[in-house]
């Protein structure tokens, strides 16, 4: 059978050194009326992992079970209006994050084993091994398909060699998407390179420069939008416009203070604290799945161990310092609102995705499958089970959200199970990751 459409699924607008991936249009739908009579337009599943470091106050983050569904902890409250579109987690462990006889070095061992299931080397030299993450597995077949088979961003630097934490070296602290057993993944930090690599064509070195690249493709764009109907033309209007809009923060953030008369050195890009710059690596993410840019992406919110203030929530001490807490009512009161923080600005990706039509009838977030958590629960313990694990999304309808998973205490059932099933949803088969057991009934 022939099989037709106005426009490809894979139509881009390009110009020197641009490729801008389109959402998906009516006119990308079949023309054959017996074939498109027969079929529903479907879109593809994107995954992505968000960590984050340090662990938490477990006691105001793990929800709990409530009327066949989950009761909102107090430290994910900002994510109640998406209950619907979350799957909660009790009892999940990454025990290949423990000593293992290795003694210390828990945070390296977190963002070390979180993808990858895999207990790392200890050592602070060059000889790293620890397993491939399984964003780079599915990348190799799954992430064939898309212009980049994976995007892995952050928001700290960190150091690849020396020691980071009790012998271990700093590449496990700093990265949790490993291409080989010895060799991350490197994170994007800066948003404007972030951008560059999805998108291309975007010099963030020149002062004078910021040209749009809306504007460059704009011979491209009066074409296409001749050549589509109203509802289309509605769709790209709203697309153009929030790329633009993520170029004028950019623009806006990178342009440097002048302290010419000062002795000092401006940092090319800078922020009053970490919150825009975690909201556009987010709106960067949502740009990409909607482009079908990549289907895969790992972020990392801070590095594990990372001692980051937070002076915006009233947190003038050090992250890593204060999940130290021992106990103290104040240094715990910090973690909650640090962990409270983190949440905001997740609703905030998971609002930005359930506003973008996606598919026939659905959104973006119906057709992701996002982890949100960590390796560690208790920084304080530095315990690697009944870990923080949200899942958001719906993979396609495949998951129902709104549920709660193995929530009675019986044996920790290992993270791994839940990466190799998100896999499945996306159609890719992995038989044996880490210490997985099977999958975990989320569809």
């Amino acid at each position: 059978m022939s099989i037709k459409s106005k426009l490809s699924r894979r139509t881009m607008l390009r110009a020197a050194g641009i490729g801008l991936g389109l959402p998906f249009l009516e006119a990308m739908r079949p023309t054959n009326a017996a074939f498109a009579a027969a079929t529903i337009a479907k879109s593809p599943i994107r995954l992505a992992w968000v960590f984050f470091p340090n662990g938490t106050n477990a006691e105001h983050w793990l929800p709990s079970a409530e009327d066949n569904g989950w009761k909102v902890s107090p430290s994910l409250e900002p994510l109640a209006k998406h209950h619907q579109h979350l799957t909660a987690f009790r009892n999940m462990a990454q025990m290949t994050g423990f000593a293992m006889g290795d003694g210390p070095g828990d945070h390296a061992r977190s963002s070390a084993t979180f993808l990858t299931g895999a207990h790392p080397l200890k050592t602070a030299g060059s000889r790293l091994r620890v397993g491939r993450s399984i964003d780079q597995i599915l990348a190799d077949t799954y992430g064939q398909t898309t212009r980049l088979p994976s995007i892995e961003l952050g928001t700290e630097e960190g150091r690849q060699a020396g020691d980071c934490d009790s012998g271990y070296s700093c590449a496990y602290s700093n990265n949790i998407s490993w291409r080989s057993e010895s060799q991350p993944m490197a994170k994007e930090v800066s948003p404007a390179k972030a951008f560059k690599r999805l998108f291309g064509g975007y010099d963030d070195q020149s002062s004078a420069r910021r040209h749009s690249i809306i504007d460059s493709v704009i011979d491209s764009q009066k074409r296409l939008l001749k050549s589509v109907g109203v509802n289309d033309r509605q769709k790209l209007d709203q697309y153009f416009t929030s790329v633009r809009e993520i170029e004028k923060r950019m623009d806006r953030l990178s342009t440097p203070v002048d302290l010419t008369h000062l002795d000092v050195t401006v940092p090319p890009e800078q922020f009053a604290d970490c919150t825009e710059q975690i909201r556009l690596m987010y709106d960067i993410m949502a740009l990409a799945f909607r482009t079908d840019t990549t289907r895969l992406a790992t972020f990392m919110l801070a590095n594990e161990g990372s001692n980051r203030t937070f002076p915006m929530i009233d947190v003038k001490e050090g992250h890593h310092q204060l999940s130290h807490h021992q106990n103290k009512v104040d240094s715990i009161e910090k973690i909650r609102k640090i962990d409270r923080y983190y949440s905001e600005q997740f609703a905030y990706f998971l609002d930005k995705l359930s506003e973008i039509p996606d598919g026939d009838e659905g959104t973006l977030l119906d057709n992701c499958l996002i982890v949100y958590g960590g390796s560690i629960s208790d920084g304080n313990r530095h315990d690697h089970d009944n870990l923080p694990i949200m899942l958001a999304g719906h993979g396609g309808g495949q998951v129902r959200g709104g549920t709660i998973v193995n929530n009675e205490k019986k044996d920790d059932t290992p993270l791994n199970n839940l990466h190799i099933s998100m896999a499945e949803i996306a159609g890719v088969t992995v038989e044996e990751f880490g210490d997985s057991t099977g999958k975990v009934a989320i569809t």
